[in-house]
């Protein structure tokens, strides 16, 4: 059987003849299409005559873009509904996947003027459109920052978390032994959350929030949700919010502490562990989900303390995954893991290193700081990172710490 033969067909009048379709989609939405164009390939040249003369330059600006072109309908009661998911996966921005049955599935945009019209005699809409297929460069050039993409999945941990959390909290309707010892349990976990929050504890609603849940633990467990969000809500909650002034970096501290939270041992019936480990769970991933939130908003002095933060992120991540057994939050905190220190990575190739330098025998730190950076500019920070205040005091058989991106 023919390659052709095994794609998906559709046949429909189309002014009282019938027309063999093929299925294909974009970004999830279908369509059918009659006919199917390709064009590319090939070098674009641009010839260039020279004045007075009988020559011409010929300039080779890159491959030409290939270009898809389809004669589409959508066919059926709800063509009109059709056509309307299809124009708007057209307008948004940013590629999406095109299934093409000749040429497969690639991520694409559609370009240019979508031109629709409207059959006489039964429900369909047919019209033409053009795709172009995205390539490497654009994709890895994206708009969507690495940052962006490290607090887009922090929030899908962190969602995924509170849901997890909120199912397998079990108190409701159980016995008064197992709701104490929820109870005993979520004093430890609100207790940590406190305890790690150092740069934010004197913040009189974060110390309000903190007394209204160990007050009232006892009703609050009897909604396992509204606690869940309660105690998400104090792990996450950002200075802004507060009033007050923290460094990101003393909230990446403080998230890492909360990835290695865990209960004490103890006598636990069925009931107890399940709440053990979702509790465990949620201040975990949430901390996690802090951590690489605010890890994007960090900025570091020089590649030893960015490499630092690489260095205790990667082991915090590490040690929770060894211990997770859940296996979404498994693959969303291994991904966030990922993301976190791709972005790492690609600051610290941008942030400048220590090397240190010997003054030249003229002794002129002038001299110097010209010869590293071409300019002057810089020739109060070399003073500073040097913890000189006169350059008179500089001696011949001093070495110097320079910043160097090189």
């Amino acid at each position: 059987m023919a390659y052709i033969d095994t794609l998906q067909k559709v046949t429909i009048p189309v002014r009282g003849e019938p027309v063999e379709c093929i299925a294909g989609s974009f970004k999830g939405v279908p369509f059918f299409f009659e006919s199917t164009e390709f064009s590319g390939g090939g070098r674009n040249v641009q010839t260039n005559s020279i004045p007075f003369s009988n020559d011409h330059v010929n300039e080779d600006t890159g491959i030409n873009v290939p270009k898809y072109s389809f004669n589409i309908y959508f066919v059926g009661e709800d063509a009109e509904n059709q056509k309307n998911d299809f124009l708007r996966v057209c307008n948004e921005d940013g590629p999406g996947e095109l299934v093409h049955p000749y040429f497969g599935v690639f991520k694409a945009r559609s370009s240019g003027p979508i031109n629709l019209s409207y059959g006489d005699y039964q429900e369909y809409i047919t019209g033409s459109v053009t795709f172009v297929p995205e390539n490497d460069f654009e994709l890895k050039n994206s708009v969507v920052s690495l940052s962006g993409l490290v607090k887009k999945k922090a929030v899908a941990l962190r969602n995924t978390s509170l849901d997890k959390a909120s199912k397998n909290l079990k108190t409701a309707n159980k016995g008064k032994s197992v709701l104490s010892k929820a109870v005993e349990m979520s004093y430890k976990a609100v207790d940590a959350v406190y305890s790690s929050r150092k740069a934010i504890q004197k913040a009189s609603e974060f110390v309000k929030q903190v007394g209204r849940i160990k007050s009232n633990l006892q009703t609050i467990l009897l909604a396992p949700a509204d606690f869940a969000a309660r105690l998400q809500n104090l792990i996450t909650m950002a200075g802004e919010i507060l009033g007050i002034d923290v460094d990101p970096k003393d909230n990446v501290t403080n998230g890492i502490a909360l990835m290695a939270f865990a209960l004490s041992d103890g006598v636990f019936d069925m009931y107890s562990l399940a709440n053990r480990a979702a509790l465990t769970s949620l201040v975990r991933m949430t901390g996690a989900s802090m951590v690489a939130e605010n890890l994007v908003d960090c900025e570091f002095s020089n590649s030893g303390e960015a490499e630092r933060f690489q260095d205790n992120v990667a082991s915090a991540f590490d040690q929770m995954l060894s211990d997770t057994d859940d296996p979404d939050l498994y693959q969303q905190a291994q991904a966030l893991e990922s993301a976190s220190l791709k972005y790492l990575r690609d600051q610290l190739s941008r942030i400048p290193y220590e090397v240190e330098v010997s003054l030249p025998e003229t002794n002129n730190l002038l001299s110097l700081v010209y010869g590293v950076y071409g300019n002057l500019d810089e020739f109060d920070s070399v003073l500073e990172r040097n913890g000189y205040r006169d350059p008179l005091f500089v001696k011949p058989s001093d070495k110097l710490l320079v910043l160097c991106n090189d």
